[in-house]
């Protein structure tokens, strides 16, 4: 038999291996029933022109990143800006359900701004994340792309999940991505029947209800899953719900990445509206992506997820990634399934960041945490699927990612050309680190197909400004898969602001060379991208992922 056909049996194999590796302790269990004051998340728009007004949100969170619905409190607020409007306290009491929204902040001077947040019973600080205040026109949004409801191995119906990224996580963006087929968890005949029938419809439809723009960005999407364990898997996100069609990972005219990718270039011939599609966890070992086994199109997919609550496949754990594969049956430990390796190969492809959570909190995937029993309530209302059975058991999974939208303005429009040109970049939940990465003074926004210049020998002029949500640890510029230049920081996570932001500025006058990853394939010209990493006091530093830059000679 054949490893796609034992598909269904190798996941429940892994899936009881898990249970039994990761059984929670019934006494933590017990304790974690009881919320317990753990932190303030504060968020606001991460770009603001001068005397913008804008809105704070602020959210109580436990020991489990849970809400915390009772949490009762007063926290006192100051601004870097002297000049800044806002509030002087605010205040929580049980009604807010564990979180505040204030309206009318305003930053009056140019750069870079935060509120710093100081609960009044313990002095505990928390800062906001970076506001850049500038008259420019071009705006960061914020996006989590890539989440799973009941219509497929989630939890709780989509419209709870848009309510609560916008609402509560302030999201710009958010997008449900139910799979089109299953495979052991439910069989893949049915799912297949269910998302022709009536579930892809249903997500579109809710989609478009919830877009609203200038306001709030809501894609319709699904997960080309390619089940049973038969490969990669990879997202498709359409611009108009009316347009939007389900192509089937199991049918003969589309069940490979290129015909996928061929019926989508006909689909796009025949209608107004674009679509575009993500690789996802490709260095994963149930799941794996080879990109150098695939005529891959990067213009339909000129993206991949480089980070979710899966972990980084950026590179292998085994060379620095701090992030590793873990959940499943971890990281592929061969060349041709990282992102790097798509690079090497001569992809154009971008990196963004999403969190695959399976349950209705985008922006904020919550099964990293101490395990913790759901409530009766949640059982009750968001069903038996993988977002609750995963916060009951470790499946060692990090926090989620987020997409920075780098746009003139909030609507599915430039959203889908953002992804469309590559203009994003990925961080960890619930991160929102600025990075201004730039060659010649082109950033990732800017870059066509590349940076070009005058010949090989040309010196470029690199340039990287951090501003993060945390004292920045490192900044690394990776050269053609190599360290090139590194910004270091502290690793003090109680550091003052002024550790938040950090930059270099570099000239390279080597020549070009690019990569090669056989005799055929390569590139001519060199690959730029930076990682960034924050101080952590605990096991998660918040991190980014920017670029590739791609430089070539005339």
């Amino acid at each position: 038999m054949t490893r796609a056909s034992l598909g269904p049996l190798v996941k429940l194999k892994e899936t009881v291996g898990v249970f039994v590796r990761n059984a929670p302790s019934p006494r933590e269990l017990l304790a974690n029933r009881t919320q317990r004051f753990d932190r303030l998340h504060a968020i606001l728009p991460s770009t603001a022109a001068p005397g913008e007004s804008l809105t704070l949100t602020v959210q109580a969170w436990d020991q489990c990143e849970r809400l915390h619905r009772d949490f009762e409190a007063t926290v006192t607020v100051t601004a870097t800006d002297s000049e800044a409007t806002h509030p002087r306290t605010v205040t929580f009491d049980p009604a807010s359900d564990g979180v505040e929204r204030v309206a009318g902040v305003a930053f009056e001077s140019p750069g870079v701004h935060y509120l710093t947040l100081t609960e009044d019973r313990t002095g505990e600080r928390f800062v906001s994340n970076p506001v850049r205040v500038t008259d420019d026109d071009r705006r960061v949004y914020w996006g989590d792309i890539h989440l799973h409801s009941i219509r497929s191995d989630g939890t709780g119906d989509a419209a709870d999940g848009y309510r609560f990224g916008r609402d509560v996580m302030d999201l710009d963006v958010a997008a449900y991505t139910d799979h089109d087929t299953m495979g052991f968890f439910i069989p893949p005949g049915w799912q297949r029947r269910r998302m022709h029938r009536e579930y892809f419809e249903e997500l579109c439809s809710l989609a478009d209800a919830f877009d609203d723009p200038g306001e709030f960005v809501a894609l319709p999407a699904y997960e080309w899953t390619k089940q049973p364990n038969a490969g990669g898997h990879l997202n498709v996100y359409f611009e108009d719900g009316a347009d939007a069609t389900l192509i089937d990972s199991l049918a003969a005219e589309s069940n490979t990445y290129e015909r996928l990718w061929e019926r989508l270039r006909e689909w796009e011939r025949t209608h107004d509206s674009r679509v575009v599609t993500v690789p996802h966890h490709p260095a994963e070992a149930m799941y794996p992506f080879d990109f150098a086994a695939v005529d891959y199109d990067d213009e339909l997919a000129p993206l991949v997820e480089v980070y979710s609550q899966w972990g980084s496949s950026e590179r292998p754990g085994s060379e620095g990634n701090r992030f590793p594969l873990a959940m499943g049956q971890g990281e592929m430990d061969e060349a041709g399934y990282y992102v790097r390796d798509a690079h090497r190969l001569g992809y154009r492809v971008g990196m963004m960041g999403s969190a695959d959570f399976h349950g209705p909190y985008p922006g904020h995937s919550i099964i990293h945490t101490r395990p913790h029993l759901p409530s009766l309530d949640e059982w009750r209302e968001a069903g038996l699927g993988w977002g609750n059975v995963w916060r009951v058991w470790n499946e060692r999974s990090y926090p989620g990612g987020l997409t920075a939208f780098l746009a003139p303005d909030l609507t599915r429009e430039s959203i889908l050309s953002a992804l469309r040109s590559r203009s994003v970049y990925a961080t960890t939940q619930p991160h929102r680190i600025l990075v201004d990465f730039r060659v010649n003074g082109t950033d990732v926004a800017e870059q066509d197909d590349a940076v070009v210049v005058a010949d090989a020998d040309t010196p470029r002029e690199v340039r990287v400004e951090v501003a993060g949500t945390a004292p920045v640890e490192t900044v690394e510029v990776v050269k053609n898969d190599a360290v090139w230049r590194t910004v270091d920081g502290t690793d003090d996570p109680d550091a003052d602001l002024d550790a938040y932001a950090v930059a270099g500025e570099w000239t390279d006058d080597d020549p070009i060379t690019g990569m090669r990853w056989d005799e055929a394939r390569g590139t001519d010209g060199d690959v730029y991208t930076v990682r960034v990493r924050q101080a952590s006091a605990d096991r998660y530093p918040g991190m980014a992922w920017v670029g590739p830059l791609w430089v070539e000679a005339a």
